[in-house]
């Protein structure tokens, strides 16, 4: 009986996409999430209006530190990054589809393989984020839901309006359009 090599094969397209998957989990989901969490702190922070006495420069400031801060730490998460052995997907491709690695390994030389699963990635953002800094600021966002109530969406950006006051910079766009 001759091997299945084709790339369509189940198990060739099962050991790709769980490739795939891994390297999603190990960079681009570490890469990209100190970003996502700079923003949402910088939300959380303008809900609680804790950019509204600070001088432009000290505001200029700290946002720049936080980007500074996004950058090292997407770079570390970058540099950490190894790519996944064929062990590693082998198995985990075995444990998504309830196998043992062994019978993954005698498939290639079955004309017929059954359909594969490929699992869903895990979340690989402890690493980028040690200091749970992610909980710490939905935490900080549902108290200030609870406390504050709703607030309006101009609150939530000021964090992000460096250049003025952002409900009149919305005027003054509704009044150029007019």
């Amino acid at each position: 009986m001759s091997s299945n090599k084709s790339p369509l094969a189940p198990l060739n397209r099962g050991l790709f996409f769980t490739k795939m998957t891994m390297i999603w989990e190990r960079l681009v989901l570490p890469f990209l999430f100190p970003y996502v969490l700079l923003v949402l702190l910088i939300v959380v922070a303008g809900q609680w209006g804790l950019f509204a006495p600070l001088p432009r420069l000290a505001h200029l400031a700290l946002l720049g530190a936080g980007l500074v801060l996004a950058v090292v730490a997407s770079v570390r998460a970058a540099l950490r990054f190894r790519m996944p052995t064929f062990t590693e997907i082998n198995t985990r491709l075995a444990v998504d589809n309830a196998l043992r690695p062994e019978r993954l390994l005698a498939m290639r030389h079955e004309k017929r393989q059954p359909p594969l699963k490929i699992g869903k990635a895990k979340a690989g953002i402890a690493a980028s984020d040690p200091l749970a800094l992610r909980y710490v600021a939905l935490a900080a966002a549902l108290l200030g839901f609870l406390i504050l109530g709703p607030v309006p969406v101009e609150r939530l950006a000021s964090g992000f309006a460096l250049f003025g006051n952002l409900p009149q910079t919305f005027a003054s766009l509704s009044m150029a359009e007019k």
